[in-house]
Protein backbone atom coordinates (compact mmCIF):
# COMPACT_ATOMS: atom_id res chain seq x y z
CA UNK A 1 0.00 0.00 0.00
CA UNK A 2 2.90 2.36 0.66
CA UNK A 3 4.13 1.77 -2.88
CA UNK A 4 0.72 2.78 -4.28
CA UNK A 5 0.75 6.00 -2.26
CA UNK A 6 4.22 6.82 -3.53
CA UNK A 7 3.29 5.90 -7.11
CA UNK A 8 0.12 8.01 -7.03
CA UNK A 9 2.02 11.13 -5.99
CA UNK A 10 4.88 10.38 -8.38
CA UNK A 11 2.43 9.96 -11.28
CA UNK A 12 1.04 13.46 -10.66
CA UNK A 13 4.47 15.06 -10.82
CA UNK A 14 5.78 12.96 -13.71
CA UNK A 15 2.63 13.23 -15.78
CA UNK A 16 2.52 17.01 -15.66
CA UNK A 17 6.28 17.34 -16.17
CA UNK A 18 6.44 14.97 -19.12
CA UNK A 19 3.43 16.51 -20.85
CA UNK A 20 4.86 20.04 -20.47
CA UNK A 21 8.23 18.90 -21.79
CA UNK A 22 6.65 17.14 -24.78
CA UNK A 23 4.60 20.21 -25.71
CA UNK A 24 7.67 22.45 -25.58
CA UNK A 25 10.00 19.94 -27.24
CA UNK A 26 7.77 19.27 -30.24
CA UNK A 27 6.43 22.87 -30.33
CA UNK A 28 2.85 21.72 -30.12
CA UNK A 29 1.65 25.19 -29.08
CA UNK A 30 1.76 26.16 -32.74
CA UNK A 31 -0.82 23.47 -33.46
CA UNK A 32 -3.05 24.64 -30.60
CA UNK A 33 -2.06 21.97 -28.10
CA UNK A 34 -1.16 22.47 -24.47
CA UNK A 35 -0.03 20.14 -21.71
CA UNK A 36 -3.62 19.22 -20.76
CA UNK A 37 -4.15 17.60 -24.16
CA UNK A 38 -1.41 15.06 -23.43
CA UNK A 39 -1.95 14.71 -19.67
CA UNK A 40 -5.68 13.89 -19.88
CA UNK A 41 -5.41 10.33 -21.26
CA UNK A 42 -2.36 9.66 -19.09
CA UNK A 43 -4.27 10.56 -15.93
CA UNK A 44 -7.14 8.30 -17.00
CA UNK A 45 -4.77 5.35 -17.52
CA UNK A 46 -2.98 6.01 -14.23
CA UNK A 47 -6.33 6.33 -12.46
CA UNK A 48 -7.25 2.87 -13.68
CA UNK A 49 -3.89 1.36 -12.69
CA UNK A 50 -3.92 2.75 -9.16
CA UNK A 51 -7.58 2.09 -8.35
CA UNK A 52 -7.41 -1.42 -9.72
CA UNK A 53 -4.64 -2.29 -7.25
CA UNK A 54 -5.79 -0.23 -4.26
CA UNK A 55 -9.50 -1.05 -4.16
CA UNK A 56 -11.62 -4.14 -4.56
CA UNK A 57 -12.61 -3.01 -8.05
CA UNK A 58 -11.51 -0.26 -10.40
CA UNK A 59 -13.18 3.12 -10.10
CA UNK A 60 -12.91 3.73 -13.84
CA UNK A 61 -16.72 3.56 -14.36
CA UNK A 62 -17.05 6.47 -11.94
CA UNK A 63 -14.63 8.47 -14.06
CA UNK A 64 -16.56 7.57 -17.22
CA UNK A 65 -19.79 8.64 -15.52
CA UNK A 66 -18.29 12.01 -14.54
CA UNK A 67 -16.99 12.55 -18.09
CA UNK A 68 -20.38 11.59 -19.55
CA UNK A 69 -22.14 14.12 -17.33
CA UNK A 70 -19.56 16.70 -18.40
CA UNK A 71 -20.23 15.95 -22.08
CA UNK A 72 -24.00 16.32 -21.59
CA UNK A 73 -23.46 19.58 -19.72
CA UNK A 74 -21.19 21.04 -22.41
CA UNK A 75 -23.54 19.97 -25.22
CA UNK A 76 -26.47 21.52 -23.36
CA UNK A 77 -24.64 24.80 -22.96
CA UNK A 78 -23.78 24.87 -26.65
CA UNK A 79 -27.35 24.15 -27.71
CA UNK A 80 -29.29 26.27 -25.23
CA UNK A 81 -27.09 29.29 -24.68
CA UNK A 82 -25.23 29.66 -27.95
CA UNK A 83 -27.68 27.95 -30.34
CA UNK A 84 -24.62 26.70 -32.22
CA UNK A 85 -22.98 23.30 -32.04
CA UNK A 86 -19.78 22.38 -33.84
CA UNK A 87 -17.98 19.14 -33.15
CA UNK A 88 -14.53 20.70 -33.24
CA UNK A 89 -15.37 23.31 -30.61
CA UNK A 90 -17.26 20.76 -28.47
CA UNK A 91 -14.43 18.23 -28.60
CA UNK A 92 -11.76 20.81 -27.73
CA UNK A 93 -13.75 22.17 -24.78
CA UNK A 94 -14.62 18.64 -23.61
CA UNK A 95 -10.98 17.55 -23.82
CA UNK A 96 -9.74 20.51 -21.76
CA UNK A 97 -12.57 20.34 -19.22
CA UNK A 98 -12.15 16.55 -19.11
CA UNK A 99 -8.56 17.10 -18.05
CA UNK A 100 -9.73 19.21 -15.11
CA UNK A 101 -12.34 16.65 -14.06
CA UNK A 102 -9.91 13.76 -14.40
CA UNK A 103 -7.18 15.62 -12.52
CA UNK A 104 -9.55 16.47 -9.65
CA UNK A 105 -10.84 12.89 -9.44
CA UNK A 106 -7.28 11.58 -9.55
CA UNK A 107 -6.32 14.01 -6.78
CA UNK A 108 -9.31 12.86 -4.69
CA UNK A 109 -8.28 9.24 -5.27
CA UNK A 110 -4.73 10.04 -4.14
CA UNK A 111 -6.01 11.71 -0.98
CA UNK A 112 -8.31 8.77 -0.28
CA UNK A 113 -5.32 6.40 -0.55
CA UNK A 114 -3.72 8.20 2.38
CA UNK A 115 -6.93 7.94 4.40
CA UNK A 116 -7.25 4.16 4.02
CA UNK A 117 -6.41 2.34 7.24
CA UNK A 118 -4.43 -0.82 6.47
Amino acid sequence: MTFLKFAAILFIILNLTISIILVKLFRLQKKGWNFADIAFPLFAIEFYLITDKAYYHSLLPHLFLALSILAIFIASIFLWKRKDFTYARFFKLFWRAGFLVTFLIYLAMTISLFLIKK
